[in-house]
């Protein structure tokens, strides 16, 4: 799947010129890749059996903008609805109002994830900046991670050295996928399993 500055991100740079470089960073060639590995992926256990055929509840955490991680998983998982959680009020409103109105299966919330419980056998929680925050609280549900060793960016507070300490941080009791990407500058972890 390709993206590209298409008329919605020009409309959104146009409304919020301040947020233009930080939409333009979320096209980075490096995000897309790793968020369309890691669905690629749930769609291998959506095939197979190992995630439900309909997944009842999609929890996206920290999203950002939503324009890469959302049409990703319209495109390749079989879900009923998403609960799209962000703290940054700009960027969810951007996601909310520009990329994505009037979608009813979408429930938008501003709210620091880190003072939520997430719960529910038939529930995926995707987040894929982990290195942007505590590990979240969730209690049951599967799973599925990304985040870095990056230590050189300021936000980058909660880095990993390695898969398995991004699982152990999550406290999965299953584990079916755990990679390592390296770049230039870090390596990159996916983790998907379950709790």
């Amino acid at each position: 799947m390709e993206f590209n500055i298409d008329s919605v991100t020009q409309r959104a740079i146009s409304k919020y010129p301040e947020r233009a470089l930080d939409i333009v960073r979320s096209f980075e060639e490096r995000k897309v890749k790793a968020k369309t590995r890691m669905i690629m992926k749930l769609n291998h256990y959506q095939a197979t059996g190992t995630l439900p055929n309909c997944i009842q509840r999609i929890n996206i955490v920290g999203g950002w903008y939503g324009n890469i991680i959302i049409p990703l998983i319209d495109k390749f998982l079989n879900y009923k609805e998403i609960n799209f959680y962000e703290i940054d009020k700009t960027a969810l409103s951007i996601a909310q109002n520009i990329y994505f109105p009037d979608r009813l299966n979408i429930k938008w919330i501003q709210v620091n994830a880190n003072k939520l419980e997430f719960s529910g056998n038939d529930k995926l929680t995707i987040n894929t900046s982990c290195e942007h925050m505590a590990p979240l609280k969730i209690q049951s549900g599967y799973v599925a991670l990304q985040s870095n060793d990056y230590e050189d960016v300021e936000e980058h507070f909660n880095c990993v050295d390695n898969p398995q300490e991004l699982v152990d941080q999550y406290g999965l009791t299953k584990v079916w996928y755990a990679d390592t990407k390296n770049y230039k500058d870090y390596n990159r972890f996916t983790v998907i399993g379950r709790k």
